[in-house]
């Protein structure tokens, strides 16, 4: 009877030992500070921009990075441009069609050719489905993963847990997005160029 309840304890403490590193980070981010930044630059002008309506969730452990997965999202509404005349047209539905697809998704289901690159620092490959306007294309690219613990206090005070904080860089094709293709090339890039910084939290 000792032995078989000693075994079950073990059982119990193994289990806890191999979860007890994961969490879920909410990336929701309360402070506004997470943010998209893109870049189209073509031959008679650029244009430059930002968003900032950031949610989704990410699966995260230390132990095991490589399997990091989740969804973030994006409001198409919170795309800013300098000038409102222009805003008005990459909302409507030659451009982003905001009022039809009020989100874009990255749905994150590993990172390969990981590298170490420092504490709680991961370099690798991101690997997923990228969905713009209802459209659905497999994507990699370069992300920076920061596993900050303990650090969820400096953000949100009197909060006690980590922040993990995903930063990349990536280009994608307008017209692969059907985001009016084929158009409008001599002011508008057909490549995009974004930079992702966003951050997400865990309460522990």
């Amino acid at each position: 009877m000792i032995k078989r309840i000693l075994g079950t304890i073990t059982g119990i403490l193994l289990a806890f030992n191999v979860f007890a590193g994961s969490a879920t980070f909410d990336f929701t981010d309360p402070s506004g500070v997470s943010n998209l930044s893109f870049d189209m630059t073509a031959p008679v002008e650029s244009i430059s921009g930002s968003a900032d309506g950031i949610s989704g969730s990410i699966d995260f452990d230390p132990a095991k990075p490589e399997a990091t997965n989740g969804t973030i999202s994006v409001a198409t509404s919170s795309l800013m441009v300098p000038k409102a005349k222009m805003r008005d047209h990459i909302m409507g539905s030659m451009w982003m069609d905001a009022k039809k697809y009020p989100e874009m998704t990255f749905k994150l289901s590993g990172v390969s050719e990981l590298k170490a690159a420092g504490d709680g620092v991961f370099k690798g490959q991101a690997n997923g489905t990228m969905t713009v306007k209802g459209v659905a294309k497999e994507l990699n690219t370069e992300v920076t993963i920061k596993h900050l613990v303990g650090k969820l206090g400096a953000k949100l005070p009197g909060k006690k847990g980590d922040l993990l904080v995903v930063s990349g860089t990536l280009i994608v094709n307008r017209d692969a997005f059907n985001i009016n293709a084929g158009q409008k090339l001599d002011k508008v890039a057909n490549d995009i160029h974004i930079g992702l910084n966003f951050i997400g939290y865990s309460e522990n």
